[in-house]
């Protein structure tokens, strides 16, 4: 083992220093990683990233018996290591104890979205099982909500095929985490499973219903056989949706973080547009006004919206006069 220096890299303040130094790529190792899973075509892209434009932040190691293991950069040390074929690695070196390295992994994971919902799940598990964490430091730690943490956790309890499909992304993480907190059984939470499957489109609202059939079933131990009961329920699913009225839905999946949607009883459509993209610009949501944007001016271009005068983005609160109390909140 050797150490060579390769520069200095500064963190934050000018005064605040790191030694980076080059570690020869026999002498690491893997840490306990909570990413299990290692997309090859994203680490193609990132070996193809750190050979055209440098390395950004170098991976974290801590020296153990024999070597140094990796605390944050696993995918970092795999991309340059095993497809760029790097013999030595920049890296950043420091003495920690477990406990230490878990929360510079967390924080370090879910700061970079690296962590499928499983496997951020079994991360939360693993900090609290082990180091006897309250739920509120993971939180802080990862840099999450406590909500978000019991939400993950919850996911834990799923049968495993069914973990698998949240995992590969193939059962939305909302869907599922509903489906979590119902706690149904194994074989419940499957035909769940099947009927949001055989479902072209699989609404929120028509999902709780379901899932609350499927617990009111269990609760009640009934002798309905599961398989009749998964064919009544799957002749609601095969039902078709109320286009119109309070009822309607559209089966879009809405991004509950954004701000509501306001609206007066009297509204047109260009108010409500123009109000709710001032509205995301206030709340820091730019790309999302952008994109609400973008219907906008195709619904004023092809006529289906008329602008009036007073509708100047981003006064369009105060001059339309509707503000406060008469104005009321949709969420989306």
């Amino acid at each position: 083992m050797y150490h060579i220096p390769l520069l200095v890299y500064r963190r934050s303040a000018p005064t605040t220093t790191t030694q980076i130094t080059h570690i020869p790529v026999a002498a690491i190792v893997a840490g306990n990683n909570d990413r299990q899973h290692f997309d090859a075509n994203a680490l193609s892209e990132l070996a193809r990233s750190i050979r055209e434009h440098g390395l950004a932040q170098p991976p974290t190691l801590r020296p153990v018996p024999g070597g140094y293991e990796i605390v944050a950069g696993e995918r970092r040390v795999r991309a340059m290591r095993d497809i760029l074929g790097w013999q030595t690695i920049p890296a950043i070196v420091r003495e920690m104890d477990d406990e230490q390295a878990a929360a510079i992994m967390l924080a370090e994971n879910t700061s970079r979205a690296d962590l499928n919902p499983v496997e951020e799940a079994r991360a939360y598990r693993a900090r609290l099982d082990r180091f006897g964490w309250e739920i509120e430091r993971v939180a802080e730690v990862a840099g999450v909500s406590r909500q978000r943490v019991q939400d993950r956790l919850a996911l834990l309890s799923l049968a495993d095929d069914i973990q698998h499909y949240v995992r590969t992304g193939n059962f939305p993480v909302r869907h599922a985490t509903l489906l979590a907190d119902k706690g149904l059984d194994a074989n419940r939470q499957r035909i769940a499973l099947r009927l949001y499957n055989s479902a072209g489109n699989m609404p929120i609202f028509r999902w709780r219903n379901i899932l609350n059939r499927l617990y009111e079933e269990q609760v009640a131990e009934s002798q309905m056989g599961l398989f009749a009961l998964e064919s009544c329920l799957a002749e609601y699913v095969d039902a078709d949706l109320p286009r119109k009225g309070r009822e309607a839905r559209t089966g879009a999946q809405a991004d509950r973080s954004l701000p509501p949607v306001r609206h007066a009883k009297d509204d047109s459509m260009a108010p409500i547009f123009d109000r709710y993209i001032g509205d995301l610009h206030t709340a820091g949501k730019n790309e999302a006004a952008g994109a609400v944007a973008n219907l906008y001016n195709l619904f004023v271009a092809r006529g289906w919206v008329t602008v009036t005068g007073d509708l100047v983005l981003p006064e369009a609160d105060d001059e339309a006069g509707l503000v406060g109390d008469e104005l009321h909140e949709q969420p989306i």
